[in-house]
């Protein structure tokens, strides 16, 4: 139209020359060139290899890095190796969002409440022996661990994560995945076993639920698990903002 001014696409911004390497790294990770554990060749050959500068190769190694396709370790043996944390981009926002004060300790167990229970219901519609039979070794694994605080609260997560895994849903696991990770690293030094063995009788009922099928009851147990747990660490003094007299009366 008259008047108008015309788009220049020429204007568009070209990839700075380390986007485009951390590109190709990028896509020879995708389409399996490169594999999970595979070292990157020194940054001198890579710099050679692409025709750019040492520091241009520093800037993408730390791009893929921040995005979770790299793991850089310093010292003997160290260098960039290729990992799949495809996760941690999400972890360092909602970090953030923590550390920021926009969120807090309770929007993250709200969150799973929102995830885990209808993983429980799906798996017991499901009726899945192998899924069962998962849950099942995670449980007697705990109970074995029954008296170390440590391997415990890890087989009570892995738990977790592994019911979240049986709605079938990878991006479900990997929000599942985050929020556990931030609230395992905000609630260190508050380890209590009795809160850990308390969650294990939980764990039990959830999978005689999901054996049995009886969908709304696994749903049921892991909702009241979650909850029971947000108020044991209310007990102990840790701060979870929100509010308890409304939590206590919704699950009494």
């Amino acid at each position: 139209m008259k008047g108008n001014t015309p788009i220049s696409f020429h204007s568009l911004k070209r990839p700075k020359a380390y986007q485009r390497v951390a590109q190709a790294i990028q896509d020879q990770v995708f389409s399996g060139e490169l594999r999970e554990g595979q070292k990157l060749p020194p940054e001198r050959n890579l710099a050679q290899q692409f025709g750019v500068s040492r520091a241009v190769v520093r800037e993408a190694i730390h791009t893929l890095e921040m995005a979770g396709m790299l793991r850089v370790r310093k010292g003997a043996g160290g260098g960039a190796f290729i990992c799949r944390d495809y996760d941690k981009p999400l972890s360092t926002s909602i970090g953030n969002l923590l550390a920021g004060g926009a969120i807090t300790l309770e929007h993250l167990f709200e969150l799973r409440l929102l995830l885990e229970p209808p993983a429980a219901e799906k798996a017991a519609r499901r009726g899945d022996p192998e899924s069962v039979r998962r849950l099942e070794s995670l449980v007697a694994r705990a109970q074995a661990h029954r008296g170390d605080s440590r391997r415990l609260r890890a087989d009570n997560l892995e738990f977790h994560r592994c019911l979240v895994a049986l709605a079938g849903n990878p991006l479900l696991s990997a929000l599942c995945e985050t929020v556990l990770r931030i609230l395992v690293e905000s609630l260190q030094g508050n380890l209590s076993i009795e809160i850990s063995q308390t969650v294990l009788g939980y764990h039990e009922r959830i999978v005689q639920a999901i054996r049995q099928g009886r969908a709304r009851e696994a749903r049921r147990l892991t909702e009241y698990d979650l909850e029971q747990l947000s108020l044991r660490y209310r007990r102990l003094g840790i701060e979870l903002p929100g509010r308890p007299g409304e939590r206590e009366a919704r699950v009494s």
